[in-house]
């Protein structure tokens, strides 16, 4: 892919005062120059040969010192730690990399609490938060079939809203927010994933079809959703063109459609996969 946007080591100057960032701000040339290299600090690390190990400690790491620790502040500390390399994918527009970055932290992390919940659920539980109430929520929709979250009245307006409030919270934090958010209902379902692989006769069964295709959907879609509009505030905050209208448009479509998808696997796949799950319980347990 072409890039656009500015690269982080050789930053254009934006000339005069850009477009209104939040209004009624209107952002200077120093603004736009500072935000730049700021954007592209991490790019070396981002675009790098090392760039999947980085990303890998990024998931891993703040997770293994927070069940040491005893602390849920990993879910926002990963946050954190993942906007550098986020801000530096934004700034040369490249979203297959962020798509990765993305993929990479919240796999390693994934791949930690999965195993944390699966051997100790009690400690794992204290830094997910909200997840023994998930589990306990979801266990009764694998063992007996019933769930309101998978009642179409109970999903549609929760993930309209999500679909609004999502965008929203990427454009003024740049992706940090979403990501973080999106990191907390992540450790919903390793912790549930983790329950449900110590009580299945196949754990790597459990761990295919416990992380529910649509979820997986719904991660990819918000991942491109999150891109698309971090990038247009950093553009208009740095007042330099980072991408084309038509790439914005494709992200649109791509975001847009893939949630879409989400909930169209979501009310055709969940008979089957709770079939599978169910079916993979070791004897007696349901």
């Amino acid at each position: 892919m072409t890039t656009v946007g500015t690269t982080a080591h050789q930053p254009a100057a934006p000339v005069g005062r850009g477009p209104v960032w939040v209004w009624p701000w209107r952002p200077g040339g120093q603004v736009g120059r500072v935000v730049l290299r700021w954007a592209g600090a991490a790019d070396p690390l981002t675009f790098g040969r090392w760039w999947p190990a980085a990303a890998a400690a990024v998931g891993a790491v703040p997770i293994l010192l927070g069940y040491a620790a005893g602390s849920a502040l990993h879910q926002p500390a990963t946050a954190v730690l993942i906007t550098p390399l986020f801000l530096a994918c934004l700034a040369r527009d490249r979203l297959g990399r962020a798509v990765g970055v993305v993929a990479l932290v919240f796999g390693a992390h994934s791949a930690v609490a999965i195993v944390l919940s699966a051997r100790d659920p009690a400690g794992a539980a204290a830094v997910l938060p909200g997840s023994e109430a998930y589990w306990q929520r979801t266990w009764l929709w694998v063992s007996t079939g019933e769930d309101l979250e998978y009642r179409w009245a109970e999903w549609l307006p929760a993930h309209a809203l999500l679909l609004l409030v999502v965008p929203l919270g990427a454009y003024t934090s740049f992706g940090t927010v979403p990501l973080a958010t999106g990191l907390e209902q992540v450790d919903l379902m390793n912790y549930y994933v983790g329950r449900l692989a110590a009580v299945s006769e196949s754990p790597a069964g459990a761990v295919l079809f416990g992380w529910h295709p649509w979820s997986v959907l719904r991660g990819l879609a918000y991942t491109v959703l999150v891109f698309e509009v971090a990038s247009w505030s950093l553009e208009r905050l740095s007042g330099r063109p980072l991408s084309t209208r038509r790439r914005r448009a494709r992200r649109w479509v791509c975001g847009i459609g893939l949630a879409l998808l989400d909930g169209a696997a979501k009310f055709a796949l969940s008979p089957v996969i709770r079939d599978q799950l169910f079916a993979n319980l070791l004897p007696g347990v349901a």
